[in-house]
């Protein structure tokens, strides 16, 4: 009998549960079993305890051999938009756990694998009604979507601002949305007065010339808001009350903040509880949400009234969600039973400050149980030596996932550093002309896209952009600018105001850690070579890094 028990957990976990809980479903079988058998200890014995122990880790193991057998009997799925897909592709494809991290390296075939991944799905006879496909933004919504007709699939592809609203009308209610309303409440709340007086505090504030007021009577609401002080407490109280709601604060948790704060910062946030207050007054008042309430709404109907039936929720760019937006996948998951397929890349976690928080795909496990992880390891855009200078930059910050990334493209140099003093203008001019083929001009501030676009006006044949805008993008040669050590250079220098510090995720553990993916980002765009336009006289940190440890991929004109 006890071998005959031993046998069948074995038989059992061998087996492929196409439900997706066979982990669950297996302890919860055999652990009456145990615990019926442990006090009398007649059918349990070594195997048997040792195996149901580690059914977890062993169940994982059945299901490596499963995926392996299965990859050559589905090998003719496995041709998306005329790629073939590579071993790393067709094992995240195949494998099946209830919950699943896909990580993706730049360049490294992320959508060919969610466009496979639908396909084998829609083969086992899942319906695309069934499948609820996120993104995290309309522009990357809409390519998805535009990619699977051309693989002949009609799906939706949503952002989770769509599905919150869609959720929001299955359940009757009539969305009117407000997305300019926070900023007119604080733009009236921030008048010098009124704010010197609440925060009893004397400023210094400069006009629209730069020229220091000093007297109190003349700094009307008018030249107010042409100071610095004014945009800095503009940004703060905005940022503050959209990082309190995409963290589904409630006003409560100002109490709480309040309490723990200095004196200085406990003013500050009783003027922001203010404003705070005033807005979702206003809200309520006209029956309006804005873009956070749309999920955070969600969630609250999801979780009290319930949703349509999916089976399988698959996120791209999973490194972007914020805490909100893990709750309400929390929240479909436990009502539907869905899987979850989780796409996307820590080493590209480049929003913070909107609210988007890293450790939801670093703790995965945490919040989803029952995980495996699957990473895609070749690379298609950036060539092996590319690899070697991002790669090792990027993990120099070790809160993130190890992972090696292969190419077999090859470039010996594919950096080029371009010098310039006084002649930037010139020298941009030099290296945009030089260049053949497709260019991509990135720059880490709007200052550097404005300059670059007065330089470059009315050139067809070049793209320029902010670094964040040019994730998921890619071009033949990539051109980086605004590589100054400053304030607004690259490593960006601004220090945030520390008020934030309630409404944001872990502190940064490495130095300039988000500045350092995003500096990951600029690199990984180009197909070919990417071109430092770099101020002899200050040059960014960055570039001396890349000098100091990577000199021997690095070309210097």
């Amino acid at each position: 009998m006890k071998n005959e028990l031993y046998k069948e957990l074995i038989k059992d976990l061998k087996k492929d549960y196409n439900s997706g809980y066979k982990i669950n479903y297996l302890k919860r079988k055999y652990n009456k079993i145990y615990k019926k058998q442990k006090g009398i200890n007649k059918l349990l014995n070594y195997k048997f305890i040792k195996v149901y122990k580690n059914i977890e880790k062993i169940s994982c193991f059945y299901n490596e051999i499963i995926v392996n057998d299965n990859i050559n009997k589905y090998d003719y799925l496995f041709n998306v938009s005329g790629y073939a897909l590579d071993h790393n592709q067709k094992v995240a494809i195949i494998k099946d756990p209830n919950n699943l991290l896909i990580v993706a390296g730049a360049g490294s075939g992320k959508t060919l694998t969610i466009i496979g991944k639908i396909i084998y799905l829609l083969h086992k006879k899942i319906k695309p009604s069934e499948i609820l496909c996120l993104s995290f933004t309309n522009m990357a919504a809409q390519s998805l979507k535009n990619k699977l007709k051309e693989n002949n699939i009609e799906m939706d592809v949503l952002t989770f601002h769509k599905l919150g609203i869609n959720i929001l009308k299955s359940h009757g209610y009539k969305v009117s949305i407000n997305t300019c309303l926070l900023e007119n409440i604080i733009e009236k709340n921030l008048i010098y007065s009124e704010m010197k007086k609440f925060l009893k505090t004397n400023f210094i504030t400069v006009d629209k010339y730069g020229d220091e007021i000093t007297n109190d009577n003349i700094l009307t609401k008018e030249m107010f808001i042409y100071t610095e002080e004014y945009k800095s407490y503009y940004n703060l109280f905005l940022s503050f009350i959209n990082l309190f709601k995409s963290n589904n604060f409630n006003i409560k948790a100002f109490n709480t903040f309040i309490k723990k704060a200095p004196y200085k910062n406990r003013l500050i946030l009783i003027y922001i509880r203010k404003i705070y207050k005033e807005y979702e007054d206003n809200l309520n008042f006209n029956n309006e949400i804005d873009f956070n309430d749309m999920v955070n709404k969600a969630i609250y109907l999801v979780n009290s009234k319930g949703i349509k039936n999916y089976k399988y929720i698959i996120i791209d760019e999973f490194q972007d969600t914020s805490l909100s937006k893990i709750n309400l996948i929390k929240a479909i998951q436990k009502k539907t039973k869905a899987k979850i397929v989780a796409v996307g890349d820590d080493w590209q976690s480049i929003y913070r400050f909107s609210g988007c928080d890293i450790n939801n795909f670093l703790k995965f496990k945490n919040y989803f149980s029952y995980s495996e992880e699957v990473i895609i390891k070749n690379t298609y855009r950036n060539s092996k030596e590319l690899l070697k200078i991002s790669s090792s930059f990027i993990m120099k910050n070790k809160n993130q996932i190890r992972k090696k990334l292969n190419s077999f493209k090859v470039n010996k140099k594919p950096v080029k550093i371009y010098y310039y003093e006084n002649d930037y203008e010139n020298k941009l001019f030099e290296v945009v002309n030089k260049i053949k083929g497709e260019k991509l001009v990135l720059g880490r501030n709007n200052k550097d896209i404005r300059k670059s676009m007065s330089i470059l006006k009315g050139r067809k044949d070049i793209k320029i952009m902010t670094v964040h805008k040019s994730k998921g993008l890619e071009a033949d040669n990539v051109i980086l600018v605004g590589l100054d050590d400053s304030i607004l250079g690259f490593p960006n220098k601004i220090i945030q105001n520390n008020i934030l510090k309630y409404v944001l995720s872990d502190k940064d553990n490495y130095p300039y850690e988000e500045e350092r993916r995003l500096f990951y980002v600029a690199l990984t765009r180009t197909k070919n070579d990417v071109y430092l336009l770099v101020n002899k006289n200050n040059p960014s940190i960055f570039v001396k890094e890349l000098l100091k440890d990577y000199s021997n991929y690095i070309k210097i004109d």
